[in-house]
């Protein structure tokens, strides 16, 4: 079967709270793999300043799934193959979907915050460069994909990772942000103990001082 990447319509599902007056700047929510904006949104809103526009889109790709009440969908923002190391839907498409859901908004002039967890922060630092004006990004229990980074990416990168996690692996996502130094970026990675893979009160606080 052959592929080409081809322009086309797509649903923009997003939670958007205004600013308390002028926005600053937007923050950007990038929920993770079968998760929602919904979802990431009812985590950290309240933890976020006031005078920020906050954004919490959908990923581009549903992800049907069967309960005993029914079918529910989840989301996805792309499709890697740990076992073979490829992607089956790279990023691509979902740092064009998250720069025309902004332009489309009219936040493209706004300084910007990406906080993305899990699958969300993996994206983030690569949308990042497709937006501009991004000053920081904020990854969750996620690695930093460096090798795969766009050149001029000039931001903050921290990272906020729980010591027990059990699906991304602390010491690996601890090594990839040092790698972050390597390419001239600054940086703080935060272990907080005694927490997994998960958006916690320990992350939200955490959140609430780096904002």
């Amino acid at each position: 079967m052959e592929r080409k990447l081809i322009t086309s319509q797509m649903v923009f599902d997003y939670i958007l709270r205004p600013a308390q007056g002028v926005p600053r700047e937007l923050i950007l929510l990038l929920h993770g793999f079968n998760q929602s904006g919904q979802k990431i949104f009812n985590k950290l809103e309240s933890f976020l300043p006031r005078h920020s526009a906050i954004l919490a889109p959908n990923g581009p790709f549903p992800i049907p799934f069967k309960t005993e009440n029914g079918y529910k969908v989840g989301q996805s923002w792309y499709f890697y193959n740990p076992g073979t190391r490829e992607y089956w839907i790279d990023m691509r498409v979902a740092v064009d979907f998250l720069d025309q859901g902004i332009r489309a908004l009219g936040f493209e002039s706004l300084p910007k915050v990406i906080i993305g967890f899990s699958q969300g922060g993996y994206l983030a630092p690569i949308a990042a460069h497709r937006m501009g004006k991004v000053r920081k990004i904020i990854g969750i229990g996620c690695e930093y994909l460096t090798d795969e980074f766009p050149g001029g990416l000039s931001c903050q990168i921290d990272g906020i990772h729980g010591e027990v996690d059990d699906v991304v692996s602390m010491a690996d996502a601890q090594t990839s942000h040092g790698r972050i130094k390597n390419l001239g970026l600054e940086g703080v990675f935060y272990i907080l103990p005694g927490v997994g893979h998960r958006i916690t009160s320990e992350v939200q606080e955490k959140l609430r001082t780096l904002l």
